[in-house]
């Protein structure tokens, strides 16, 4: 026996509704943020690159260039996956957020990772091998160090409004609060997890631009600073690997956050009529869409009773869990030792 909304759970349909477009309304007003300081970011680091000739800035350029486009990925995934579909896809279009963020770690972030160290190698080549001159013009690094150092506030209030967004999803779907490093390994949000990453890889790229940047105006030699570029294309690369298995596994799908599966087995196992929750699997659709597919045992084992179990049981995880759109199967059954 299987079901899915009924008239019955309206209300807590709607309360459901209501939470995710909160949700929704953050996310993605985080994503158009972290697109326009970014945009305003990339055209101060080329005209910079431009100015100076420094490979740190270019570097820097190329790593914004590549956090413009991730965000525009983004957006688009993010209308896309709202569309109504003939019956092709009998679960919607929620892992279209997903499939963007996997494109924007093996392309958007990966190619602009390695053009970035090509051109630094490049860079470094003509350095050692003497047809690029070493001698650095102190004048103009400093101007592209003061573009770092305002990049680096910038991209430091992007990463403070990701952190900020993380805990109130935490908060928000009663997760218990815990590292970030655990939080981004364990959302469901292919946008917060792939911002989160662009902040922390910006900074990161920042502090490696700063540094060879600072070094090559200490010295007054050019060999340092096509090292900072060099290190700032191989951060997009690490970047790249590590949200492209972060969003990969997403798009396999997930399985649902500990504390969320203690609150569903909690809230079935106390519903009217349930004996016992024999088996239970729950993979997430999107950030906010659950299919969840149930096995129970029920106190009568004839088929009134067991539809009015099953629909006692979906209101029961749209009351206790309303932040979560549900789609859910519930199968009833007999439990065998051993099985």
């Amino acid at each position: 026996m299987s079901s899915s909304s009924s008239n019955s759970n309206a209300n807590a349909a709607n309360i459901t509704n209501a939470a995710n477009g909160k949700a929704d309304a953050k996310t993605g007003a985080a994503v158009k943020a972290a697109l326009a300081a970014n945009i305003g970011v990339a055209l101060a680091k080329f005209a910079a690159a431009a100015f100076t000739g420094s490979s740190s800035m270019f570097s820097e350029s190329v790593h914004s260039v590549a956090d413009c486009a991730n965000e525009l990925v983004l957006m688009v995934g993010d209308k896309a996956s709202d569309h109504k579909t003939d019956g092709d896809h009998p679960f919607g279009l929620h892992r279209i957020k997903y499939l963007a963020s996997f494109i924007v770690a093996t392309l958007l972030f990966f190619v602009g990772g390695v053009f970035a160290v090509s051109q630094a190698v490049g860079k470094l080549t003509g350095l050692v091998e003497g047809t690029v001159p070493r001698d650095a013009d102190s004048l103009e690094l400093v101007a592209a160090l003061v573009v770092v150092a305002v990049s680096a506030c910038l991209e430091g209030y992007g990463l403070h409004t990701s952190v900020h967004e993380a805990r109130d999803r935490m908060k928000r779907v009663k997760v218990e609060s815990d590292s970030l490093v655990k939080f981004w390994r364990r959302t469901k949000s292919a946008e917060l997890a792939s911002v989160m990453m662009e902040d922390t890889l910006a900074l990161i790229g920042l502090a490696f631009a700063g540094l060879g940047i600072g070094l090559s105006i200490a010295t007054g030699d050019e060999l340092y600073d096509a090292i900072g570029g060099l290190l700032v294309g191989l951060v997009l690369v690490c970047g790249s690997a590590a949200l492209a298995f972060k969003s990969g596994s997403l798009l396999i799908g997930e399985d649902i956050d500990p504390r969320t599966r203690e609150m569903l087995v909690a809230a079935v196992e106390g519903t009217q009529g349930v004996n016992r929750l024999i088996n239970m699997q729950a993979i997430h659709m999107d950030e906010d869409a659950v299919l969840l597919c149930l096995k129970v045992e029920t106190d009568k084992f004839d088929r009134d009773y067991d539809v009015q179990t099953v629909d006692k049981i979906e209101t029961s995880i749209r009351t206790a869990l309303p932040w979560y759109e549900w789609e859910i199967y519930v199968e009833p059954d007999i439990w065998r030792a051993g099985k």
